[in-house]
């Protein structure tokens, strides 16, 4: 995998916090198997997967993300992902509050690191 832009720790940061807050209103899903069905019924405004999730993991959740239009992004590490929600680690979190995902993405678009895609689908 390539190394991220430094700016990117300070901007998943940020992220990081929100999600927090995300995980303290309830409007958070956690694990492979909730964020998937989260997809599925459409009440997911974005999902996060962690930067460094394996290969296995990704194919796991990216396509039902692609078929259900879900805007994901990479964001963190899963050691990172998962101190924000408070456990020892998550490869994949999905944001359930529309406003808080879409600040979310504005804090990873602003300065251009991030080239998300029509469909909100993280490209690198």
């Amino acid at each position: 995998m390539e190394e991220a832009p430094a700016d990117l720790g300070r901007l998943d940061a940020e992220v990081l916090n929100l999600v927090g807050l995300t995980r303290r209103a309830g409007r958070a899903v956690i694990g492979t198997k909730a964020v998937r069905e989260a997809a599925r019924r459409g009440s997911l405004s974005l999902a996060l997967v962690a930067r460094d999730a394996g290969d296995n993991a990704r194919s796991r959740v990216v396509p039902v993300f692609e078929a259900t239009g879900t805007p994901w992004l990479l964001c963190g590490s899963h050691e990172a992902l998962g101190r924000a929600i408070g456990r020892d680690r998550a490869v994949v979190i999905g944001i359930e509050d529309a406003r808080l995902a879409q600040r979310m993405r504005q804090i990873l678009a602003r300065e251009a690191v991030l080239d998300i895609a029509p469909g909100g689908r993280h490209e690198q």
